[in-house]
């Protein structure tokens, strides 16, 4: 039996009789009708030709590795595809691409060279697995990316904290708070090179000016070649307030005195002042700060000591000590 039966023969014939019936009882201008086969067949012979032509195309292959331990964690971003330009005829393309079912590239684990938590593959090595799938009748010219560099590690992992790596300026007549990072810390994966060498994971570079209200952001974190963290983003927020200036009295304390003298000073106590948010206006106190005079500073012939803060709390500001100067006397102890 030949390619065409004779039912199929009759069945096409059958279709052009019935649609010439058709287009004759339509109002047809024939020399239009006689222009549009032509073009038609134009159309056709066309893309005949181009189908014999070469061409350059674009194909997509899913990447697969396969092959991989349970107990190996790639630690970098594994590509999801390759892209190959590919030459060759149209009607090659159309005999090997026809199909909806998408390419796929399986490289094994094992078949990659490894060292120090890196595993490789060359670009040579990636064109001829690709030129074996396309057959003889197609040429891979090359491909996107070119070679494989994939860094992965043996599930060893450890936990660090989690830093703000930008920088937040408030705007006039407010204070920065606190800036809070949700969550605190993250877990980080890497090859054993660069294990140790990685405690704090900084978010990305952002600059923040004229704060004025709570800002919150999700950031990523700073990528770290070859390093894979969980997760790979955090909420910040950025606490901002409205500032006001108060002013304490906080008593005044000698450091590094002998055992056998006493120092006094006039006055006893010292004004601090500073710039605090509302609302942490009534929480600070004297014990919040530490103002001092180091004895070992004070020399000989001097008439007065200076005050040394040694300590302030958290979310204050622009802070200041008055007098910056005080006399005193050192007296003997009993």
């Amino acid at each position: 039996m030949g390619l065409w039966s004779d039912s199929k023969i009759v069945r096409v014939l059958s279709i052009l009789k019935l649609t010439y019936r058709r287009l004759r009882l339509l109002k047809v201008n024939r020399n239009l009708l006689v222009y549009l086969i032509f073009l038609v067949l134009s159309i056709g012979f066309w893309c005949l030709q181009t189908l014999k032509e070469d061409s350059t195309q674009s194909v997509n292959f899913r990447l697969e590795i396969t092959g991989v331990p349970k107990n190996i964690i790639f630690t970098s971003d594994v590509p999801s595809k390759i892209k190959a330009n590919i030459k060759g005829r149209g009607f090659d393309f159309l005999e090997q691409y026809s199909s909806s079912e998408e390419q796929t590239l399986r490289i094994s684990f094992d078949n990659m060279l490894r060292k120090d938590g890196k595993a490789t593959i060359d670009a040579s090595t990636v064109k001829r697995m690709i030129q074996k799938q396309t057959g003889n009748s197609l040429s891979v010219q090359s491909c996107t990316p070119s070679s494989l560099e994939l860094f992965y590690c043996t599930g060893k992992k450890k936990r660090v904290p989690v830093a703000f790596g930008g920088k937040a300026r408030v705007g006039l007549q407010h204070v920065l708070c606190n800036i809070i990072l949700q969550p605190d810390s993250v877990d980080v994966f890497a090859p054993t090179k660069l294990y140790d060498s990685i405690d704090v994971a900084y978010t990305e570079r952002t600059f923040y000016k004229n704060v004025e209200d709570t800002l919150t952001r999700k950031l990523s974190l700073q990528h770290i070649r070859g390093v894979k963290m969980v997760p790979d983003s955090v909420k910040v927020t950025i606490c901002v307030d409205l500032f006001t200036e108060k002013t304490i009295a906080v008593p005044i304390y000698c450091e590094n005195i002998p055992q056998n003298k006493v120092l006094r000073t006039f006055p006893i106590k010292a004004n601090v002042s500073f710039h605090v948010s509302a609302t942490m206006y009534n929480s600070i106190s004297e014990k919040d700060f530490l103002v001092v005079v180091d004895y070992n500073s004070i020399k000989k012939d001097d008439e007065k000591c200076q005050l040394i803060l040694r300590g302030q709390p958290f979310g204050v500001s622009h802070v200041q000590v008055s007098p910056e100067y005080v006399e005193y006397v050192i007296e003997q102890a009993d």
